[in-house]
């Protein structure tokens, strides 16, 4: 019977509740509030319900169905610290920014009028920017399927790792975006919530209804290239997946709200993250592995 409850990811549920009471301790010393109801908790709470119920007759399921709890946790974690980290940041760093992109010559408004004059090709980069979900459900159901745990692990550890850096990011070069800079982008855009942190008043939100508030670095950016690598030893998935995120990173900059060199930032807070990820397991096997043979670590 104990067994249905056994976790197959204790660590990653122990960064979460580290992250969470982080969360709480910053989020009292700064007035923020959160609401919230039964219903905000439904998606952990039936993942874990079906992970006891699968764990005796298909150990597969089960880890499939707690590692779709444990991303469904994180989600919420890193929206949490994503609010506290802007709302606790300093001067607006839109201008230099801008500035960025302009001596590289990127002309953001120049874009953004050809995808409002070519809706098909506005569908397909909306299509791809919103797929990141779906990926990481299918990720989620493909490995737990192979029974690769060790690769849903990393790229958990990635993820977080990933989404630290940005939060940091976020507090430290805060932006509104283009979609504040050139008054354009959709109505129901989160510029309201963004300048709502930087007023610091009434620092009241529903957990039902947070969106993302980091623009830079480019958490979507990091995450399309994650995926990229976590897929990569998938065969023609792999390159699907490519293929897919190759166009998520064309809609990155219309449909996120981003500057260009949020996206490279995002690029390069991937490939730091992937490296201290790799570096972490790699030590961690070589240690095991010297202990199975008994041997000196050292």
């Amino acid at each position: 019977m104990l067994s249905r409850f056994k976790t197959d990811f204790a660590p990653e549920w122990l960064a979460l509740l580290v992250l969470a009471a982080l969360n709480l301790l910053w989020g009292r010393a700064i007035g923020f509030h959160l609401t919230a109801d039964w219903s905000d908790g439904k998606l952990v709470g039936c993942g874990i319900a079906v992970m006891i119920l699968l764990r005796c007759f298909w150990p597969r399921g089960g880890m499939m169905a707690e590692y779709f709890s444990l991303t469904a946790a994180a989600t919420v974690a890193f929206g949490v610290l994503s609010y506290l980290s802007l709302a606790s940041s300093g001067a607006m760093a839109d201008a230099p920014l801008l500035a960025a992109d302009r001596a590289l010559g990127f002309d953001w408004m120049t874009g953004y009028r050809f995808l409002l004059a070519h809706s098909l090709i506005a569908s397909v980069l909306g299509f791809a920017y919103v797929s990141m979900v779906y990926q990481a459900l299918y990720f989620c159901v493909l490995f737990s399927l192979m029974d690769n745990k060790q690769q849903l692990r990393e790229m958990f550890w990635l993820v977080l790792v990933t989404g630290l850096l940005t939060s940091a990011g976020a507090m430290l070069f805060p932006a509104l975006g283009p979609y504040n800079t050139f008054h354009a982008g959709p109505p129901d855009s989160f510029v309201p919530v963004m300048k709502h942190l930087k007023s610091g008043k009434d620092l009241s939100f529903a957990l039902g209804h947070m969106t993302g508030v980091v623009s830079f670095p480019s958490f979507h950016t990091a995450m399309a290239l994650a995926y990229v690598w976590g897929f990569r030893r998938t065969g023609p998935i792999g390159w699907a997946i490519a293929a897919l995120n190759l166009v998520m990173l064309g809609a990155i900059p219309y449909f996120g709200g981003h500057y260009l060199v949020d996206m490279i930032a995002g690029a390069g807070v991937m490939l730091v993250s992937l490296a201290a990820t790799r570096l972490w397991f790699l030590a961690g096997l070589g240690h095991r592995h010297n202990a199975v043979l008994g041997e000196n670590p050292a």
